[in-house]
């Protein structure tokens, strides 16, 4: 798997085709594109942020709007909006989960593609971090925060299912839940 990507990284030769060296030159337009590649590493972190606020905030209101229905309806089994909203939300906080899991797979890319850099740079800041953290094999030293998002829209989806059973109207469902 490395040899791939090394062949993938580095298929252009330091060499061109009149023998002369070009290490000079290569290694500039090498460390640029590693800082590109940083840019372009930090936006998509920008992005899983941006999404998380997106879905936190929609999650939000809609609990919030319930609380509010909830508080001024005045129907003993409430509206029917409680029998609906639920699977909204419960839909919406599955389409986060998986787009943690995705930037989860697409970070680890990026990162695989940034030490597979880093060798062939004099200091290999982002390895050592990583040697720092045990790889990720100890929680104690690190426990990765792509883990802890993915529990919020599962906390938002329990909430959402046990909205909907207090609405139901069978008694003893909602009673015992009330």
């Amino acid at each position: 798997m490395d040899k791939d990507i090394d062949n993938l990284l580095y298929s252009r030769a330091t060499h061109n085709k009149d023998g002369e060296d070009k290490s000079d030159k290569y290694f500039d337009h090498y460390l640029e594109q590693y800082r590109i590649y940083l840019h372009i590493f930090n936006s998509t972190n920008d992005r899983s942020s941006k999404s998380n606020d997106f879905f936190l905030g929609l999650n939000t209101a809609i609990i919030g709007v319930l609380g509010y229905l909830e508080t001024k309806t005045f129907q003993p089994g409430g509206s029917t909006i409680f029998l609906f909203a639920p699977f909204v939300g419960i839909a919406i906080c599955y389409s986060w989960y998986q787009m943690i899991s995705s930037f989860r797979q697409l970070n680890r890319a990026k990162f695989k593609m940034i030490h597979a850099v880093e060798k062939q740079l004099p200091i290999s800041l982002f390895e050592t971090e990583w040697e720092f953290l045990g790889k990720g094999k100890d929680k104690k030293k690190y426990y990765p925060l792509s883990l802890i998002e993915r529990k919020i829209p599962v906390i938002f989806i329990i909430l959402y299912i046990m909205i909907f059973l207090t609405k139901l109207p069978i008694a003893p469902i909602s009673n015992l839940l009330k």
